[in-house]
């Protein structure tokens, strides 16, 4: 394993930094390409290089895919890691936690997960749905997408999830079964990328969890908060991080801290108490409200002929379907905030009424095809006061704190609604694998990697959800005279989000080109400029974009509902069926 690792290194010194950094930096088909060029090439690494990028269509992921990633970062099963020594310290068990422990085993002798939520053992996905108690995570038991780019992800990093997750009834949704009726999607050798896995957010933790606990080198402790972090400062240097300090006044020296406590995290404060400078931050709010009901599918009763997908904004209101593990499904519901008349939602009778009014919907549930999860009882379960956050812990003069790091929601959180919550997660551990690979033994420098690396992956996606629930919420982006810079970018997010509602929307459910192109954005396979920098994507799109100017654009693949009718489905209290018919 020590040649696969110097041949990676002595690739490095050949190929610039910045060719490096996949996807968003450079071009990935020029260093692709490139690197066949090396003698030896293959046999310095190990593995069969994948097949040179030459296709004009795919400028940024030419290729296969998941040789791409398991070449980018390679699954290194070394037999002693090389920090002897000191252990790294997870804060938070969730799946940014434990995705960062099994990482970090490659490179740690010893690895401490610290979750606050006390937990039991569950011999079942079945058992941790109903028993595994999550107050830390709000989000546990909500609507979750695992997009294709976490089914690469565990391919490249951790096989053994994948497998265990198919043995318990994860379901696996390929690009034709995604594609809308009749739409006609020829395959294409790449669409084997276009996997989506189907299952609840706790069948997934579960099985994460258990390969976790199953590695010697990882101790998982659950129970225990932290409630601060301990450094020292040599010569009014930055502090450097040496440890946690828990709730109950214990402590646990570290080599390095990797915080994965989500978007609540108290970093900001943590740092604050050390005396190191802030994190960057910027913030949006979502604006959105959510409910969720889980069922099951009753064997024999399912109408045939659904889609495996289904989705739809109506503008007042938002309808998702996610399909599950073993037979179930969630349904997902979004208000805007402070909409008075739907919060009769949280009622799981009006629920189900409120539903029934939607013809997409409906067949899911009619017909008694499907149960409540655990009976009639099953609440409807409500998350709210939700914002976009991103935070940065590097600014130009390093980490704000050596030895500390920040992946998952606790340095990029976006709107739920994008299901790209795990996927960001799971990049950011591959980034953290990454990082310490590139610079052993140089904590900073290895916190910069991550730094630019995450900005590179993950920023465009953030910045493209801010934009999506500014249009959500009828509002726009202010425009800054004096700042050139922010004004173009203020111009950009406005043509692209005038494109995509009337042209790209609409084309992708007539044409495969265009639908194609979406999916690959939508599961974070392509960056969201993808879009618009792909010109037979453009180009496909444009005869959907006249007949929507035209008023005759395609039909939507979800059915709308009159406002007035769903909400008397509802049954929503008289006064505001009274509001809602007069126009208050």
């Amino acid at each position: 394993m020590r040649q696969v690792r110097n041949g990676r290194m002595r690739l490095v010194a050949m190929v610039s930094p910045a060719m490096l950094c996949w996807p968003r930096i450079g071009t990935v088909s020029r260093w692709w390409n490139s690197s066949h060029a090396i003698p030896a090439f293959s046999a310095k690494l190990k593995i069969a290089a994948p097949t040179p990028c030459s296709s004009r269509r795919n400028r940024r992921c030419a290729g296969d895919m998941r040789a791409l990633i398991a070449y980018s970062h390679p699954r290194m099963s070394r037999e002693e890691a090389p920090h002897p020594g000191l252990p790294a310290v997870v804060i938070g068990g969730g799946i940014a936690g434990l995705a960062a422990a099994r990482v970090l085993a490659r490179h740690f002798t010893r690895v401490v997960v610290l979750e606050r939520d006390q937990q039991v053992e569950m011999a079942s996905p079945e058992e941790a749905f109903d028993g595994w108690e999550r107050p830390g995570v709000p989000q546990f038991r909500h609507s979750h997408a695992f997009l294709a780019r976490v089914r690469l992800l565990l391919l490249a990093h951790f096989p053994d999830v994948l497998d265990r997750l198919r043995e318990v009834g994860m379901r696996e949704i390929g690009l034709a079964e995604a594609a809308p009726r009749g739409l006609g999607v020829a395959p294409r050798a790449d669409d084997e990328d276009i996997v989506l896995l189907a299952c609840r957010r706790a069948t997934f933790e579960w099985v994460l969890r258990a390969s976790v606990v199953a590695r010697p080198a990882i101790e998982l402790h659950e129970g225990l908060s932290v409630a601060g972090l301990i450094g020292t400062v040599v010569d009014g240097d930055r502090p450097t991080v040496t440890g946690v300090r828990l709730e109950d006044g214990r402590s646990v020296e570290a080599a390095l801290v990797v915080d994965t406590t989500g978007r609540r995290s108290r970093a900001p404060q943590w740092l604050a108490a050390l005396r190191a400078p802030p994190p960057r931050e910027r913030s949006a709010p979502c604006g959105i409200f959510y409910y969720t009901r889980f069922y099951r599918e009753r064997r024999g009763r399912v109408p045939g002929g659904r889609p495996a997908l289904v989705a739809g904004d109506l503008g007042w209101v938002k309808v998702a379907i996610f399909p599950g593990d073993a037979g179930s499904f969630s349904i997902t519901v979004g208000t805007p905030v402070g909409d008075p008349h739907l919060k009769a939602l949280i009622d799981p009778a009006r629920f189900e009424r409120f539903l029934g009014a939607f013809p997409t919907v409906a067949p899911w549930l009619a017909g008694r095809a499907a149960e409540p999860i655990a009976g009639p009882h099953t609440p409807v379960l409500v998350m709210g006061q939700l914002q976009n956050r991103l935070r940065r812990f590097v600014d130009r003069e390093g980490p704000l704190a050596n030895g500390f790091f920040a992946i998952g929601d606790a340095a990029y959180h976006s709107n739920p609604i994008y299901g790209r919550g795990v996927t960001s997660s799971l990049v950011q551990a591959a980034l953290l694998d990454e990082a310490l690979d590139r610079h052993p033994g140089d904590l900073r420098a290895a916190a910069r990697h991550l730094d630019r690396a995450s900005e590179a992956e993950l920023r465009p996606f953030w910045d493209a959800a801010v934009a999506g629930d500014r249009r959500s919420a009828g509002g726009r982006r202010p425009f800054q005279l004096t700042n050139p810079r922010a004004y173009l970018a203020a111009m950009a997010a406005e043509v692209f989000g005038w494109f995509f509602d009337r042209a790209l929307l609409p084309a992708s459910r007539i044409d495969p080109i265009v639908f194609r192109g979406l999916m690959r954005v939508f599961n974070m396979l392509e960056p969201p400029d993808h879009l618009l920098r792909d010109p037979e994507l453009v180009l496909h799109a444009l005869p959907a974009l006249a007949r929507t100017l035209r008023g005759d654009g395609p039909a939507p693949a979800f059915a709308p509902v009159p406002r007035a009718v769903a909400l008397a489905r509802l049954g929503a209290d008289d006064e505001a069926m009274q509001a809602e018919r007069f126009g208050g």
